[in-house]
């Protein structure tokens, strides 16, 4: 018999109609987990992280075009709710950004637009 273990990876940004379960499912055994605008559950030790959209930080925060807090306290967040010894490279992307954030907010949305990846190969 066969036990599985689920690693549960974050959803970030609208679209996730845009990704099917069998390519989720490629990272098996996955099970996906949205975040939504209301954060993150505690229940949860997330494996990695896929940013559904280019532009996923929009649904986070209204005011991102003036203040990054909202966003790096996401991330921020999203490390704290790491499972131990994963290899993410999403979230080495994250660890990276956080303990060198960019000078200027333009930097810093490039930044956070690369986190997108359209063909769900980095997790």
């Amino acid at each position: 018999m066969t036990v599985k273990t689920y690693r549960f990876i974050a959803l970030l940004g609208d679209g996730r109609e845009r990704f099917s379960d069998k390519a989720l499912d490629e990272e098996w055994p996955t099970e996906p987990i949205v975040i939504d605008a209301f954060g993150f559950s505690d229940v949860y030790r997330y494996s990695g992280v896929v940013f559904l959209n280019e532009e996923w930080f929009t649904k986070y925060s209204k005011n991102w075009r003036n203040d990054t807090s909202k966003i790096d306290a996401l991330l921020t967040d999203l490390i704290k709710y790491t499972a131990k010894d994963v290899h993410s490279e999403n979230l080495a992307k994250i660890k990276d950004y956080l303990s060198s954030p960019p000078e200027t907010l333009e930097e810093t949305i490039e930044v956070w637009k690369r986190f997108y990846d359209p063909e769900l190969r980095v997790i």
